[in-house]
């Protein structure tokens, strides 16, 4: 823009109002704000005001350089997201624009955070694009939460809807001064001004007196908390609210205001005390549910017995005596008692995991997959299986219940192999990174150790990746796969026990994978 088109500008606006053309530079020289006249096709700065040179410490002589643009002064993002901004205001001269927060750099690329209103320019010359923008330094020392006015009205508006408030407690005289909000969330009359401390310490609820009294003791000496407490509301109704509060003092140290935030968080709590209400019922649920199988378990074990002891020595002595059909009915009789048998110890075993008084030590894995596979000697030698392995971690666990871990899953490898197929187990260890810490929803302070036992068997459809792990799940039938259907469901619950994860997958080709995932050291309570 040459001075002559500068000239009709600020020529029209004298002959308005009769001032002269000083008096209209006076004043966007003046006050907080920057001025700037901008090309909008070329982003070039047509005019600005004193104040732009001294905050961004770029001369005159710098934006009169051809290679200068206003785009200077922002990084990639922001460049872009200012290009988006302008091409967006109507080009009505009617003044849309919205203040919208940037990070700018002035000469020596430091950091100039502000807001920028940006409006076509009235009366600008034809085929002209020119825009003015007022820019407004952030000069506080706090990163402005809000991309826009936009998003501070639905930050605003969110917080009106859940019931929250601010409020300022002038000490000295003893006026305090609240927002509408906090008028709504202790209920009483808006039109009520004459508020003080003692005003407001009456809705407290009787058994809180005693702890904010204490914190705000605390807060007369400075600094700032967050506080819950209940207060019973000018309609008699009883609600849970946070307060954020910080006491500002003055030169000679003494409390001089106390500014804060109150929300209505009685919803929140109310959902909460339910939830952990209805935890508790489970937790003592199940608790019954394990007594009931412990004691239902062992009592069975006794008539078992002797249903065993009677069959054996019916088949001992009169094993001649009975027919060919009486000695079919024995063998069920034997045959379904040692079911029996086996199922009352999976679910003894199965109660006995979280009652285990046994404390967690250093358990090497390596040893206990050696004992594991010496113990399976017999049905690895028959099967012919091969299981190959890596280098196992040593973790604090129970080495009891991590031997019957490795124990189920590689019997159920074994059991689910593929007919006239060699069953090739392979174990593979590895630490879960942060991105998988994340996923999992698990600490990032714990090393977890990542198990995973792939088999070359018969496999699953993952839809029933997670029924596996139930107690009397089964998903073949017991004269095929024989079994009480607990074994996973215990795998499972030692993993949890030991705070962990296990998942199952069916690899398509291959066979099944059960992945264990198991934290180095456990938490201290």
């Amino acid at each position: 823009m040459n001075g002559e088109e500068n000239l009709k500008i600020t020529d029209t606006m004298s002959s308005v109002s009769g001032l002269p053309e000083t008096f209209f530079k006076n004043v966007v020289s003046s006050g907080p704000e920057i001025h700037v006249v901008l090309n909008g096709q070329t982003f070039k700065i047509m005019f600005s005001s004193p104040l732009f040179h001294s905050h961004l410490k770029y001369t005159p002589e710098d934006i009169a350089d051809k290679s200068f643009s206003f785009l200077t002064l922002f990084d990639d993002f922001q460049s872009e997201r200012f290009i988006t901004h302008i091409r967006n205001i109507s080009d009505s001269y009617i003044l849309k624009g919205k203040y919208v927060y940037y990070k700018l750099y002035d000469k020596e690329k430091n950091t100039k955070p502000a807001y920028i209103y940006i409006s076509c320019l009235i009366n600008q010359p034809a085929n002209a694009e020119l825009y003015h923008l007022m820019i407004l330094p952030d000069v506080s020392n706090y990163t402005f939460p809000f991309i826009s006015t936009d998003t501070r009205n639905l930050f605003l508006e969110q917080f009106s809807n859940e019931g929250f408030g601010t409020f300022e407690w002038m000490v000295q005289t003893d006026k305090v001064y609240w927002s509408e909000g906090i008028y709504d969330i202790y209920e009483i009359d808006k039109n009520k001004k004459d508020i003080s401390f003692n005003f407001i310490k009456q809705f407290v609820h009787p058994d809180d007196v005693d702890s904010t009294d204490n914190i705000m003791n605390q807060l007369m000496e400075g600094g700032q908390t967050d506080m819950e407490y209940r207060i019973i509301t000018g309609k008699k109704n009883v609600k849970v609210i946070h307060s954020l509060r910080k006491m500002i003092l003055d030169n000679d140290g003494k409390p001089m205001k106390l500014v804060g935030s109150i929300r209505d968080i009685s919803a929140n709590r109310f959902i909460e005390d339910n939830l952990k209400k209805h935890v508790d019922e489970l937790n003592r649920s199940n608790k019954e549910l394990e007594e009931f199988a412990y004691i239902a378990s062992h009592d069975l074990q006794e008539p078992l017995r002797k249903i065993s002891t009677f069959s054996d020595r019916l088949s001992e002595k009169y094993s001649n005596a009975l027919t060919e059909e009486g000695t079919m009915y024995l063998q069920r009789i034997i045959a379904s008692a040692e079911n029996m048998r086996l199922l009352i110890n999976n679910l003894l075993e199965f109660s006995r995991i979280t009652k285990s008084t046994q404390p967690f030590s250093p358990a090497n894995l390596n040893f206990i997959l050696h004992q594991v596979k010496t113990e399976l000697e017999l049905i690895i030698e028959e099967t012919g299986t091969v299981i190959q392995c890596d280098h196992l971690p040593t973790i604090i666990g129970s080495a009891t219940q991590l031997k019957q871990l490795f124990t189920n899953l590689i019997n159920n490898s074994i059991k689910f192999r593929k007919p006239y197929v060699r069953p090739i187990i392979n174990i593979e260890t590895g630490t879960l990174n942060s991105k998988e810490k994340i996923a999992r929803n698990l600490s990032q302070s714990i090393t977890y150790h990542k198990i995973q036992i792939t088999d070359n068997g018969i496999g699953f459809e993952n839809e029933y990746a997670t029924r596996i792990f139930q107690v009397f799940q089964r998903l073949h039938g017991k004269s095929e796969y024989p079994g009480s259907g607990i074994g996973l469901a215990i795998c499972k619950k030692i993993v949890e026990h030991h705070h962990g994860l296990i998942f199952a997958e069916n690899i398509p080709g291959c066979g099944a994978r059960f992945t264990c995932i198991l934290p180095e050291q456990q938490l201290t309570s």
